[in-house]
């Protein structure tokens, strides 16, 4: 996925000069995201309690890997709040564990498997997620 990201960054990079020639980025790679709340980190929940698939919708999701940034050096001692599940174009899925921030505040993912690799999602994102998953209440 690290590979994958990078690609679409350098594309997007080199592109950005001449605008989105489609007008919306319909061909967002992620096509469904299912969340369900977290009971423990390790432990994946398959019963999701929501199920997105507009394109307005995944592509918050889609940001979300796209402005993480890894962060080195943290342990979390608490349990997620959510486990995400992705699918993409193809059929390919991953899962993550997030644990959201309060608004204007950073958040935090690790891929479900993956404990020893953290990223940090920015501030903005985490209020676009704090919205889409309505807790904004």
């Amino acid at each position: 996925m690290d590979k994958m990201m990078k690609w679409v960054d350098a594309i997007r990079t080199i592109t950005a000069p001449f605008g989105d020639p489609i007008g919306e980025i319909e061909n967002e790679e992620v096509e469904r995201v299912m969340v369900a709340e977290s009971s423990e980190r390790g432990t994946f929940n398959p019963e999701a309690a929501l199920e997105f698939h507009e394109l307005s919708q995944v592509r918050v999701f889609a940001e979300m890997l796209r402005s993480s940034e890894e962060i080195e050096y943290i342990e979390i001692e608490v349990a997620p709040d959510f486990d995400l599940l992705l699918q993409f174009k193809g059929g390919e899925q991953e899962r993550y564990q997030l644990w959201l921030g309060q608004p204007n505040r950073p958040s935090v993912i690790t891929k479900f498997g993956r404990d020893d690799v953290v990223y940090k999602i920015p501030e903005h994102t985490t209020n676009r997620l704090i919205e889409i998953l309505g807790l904004n209440t």
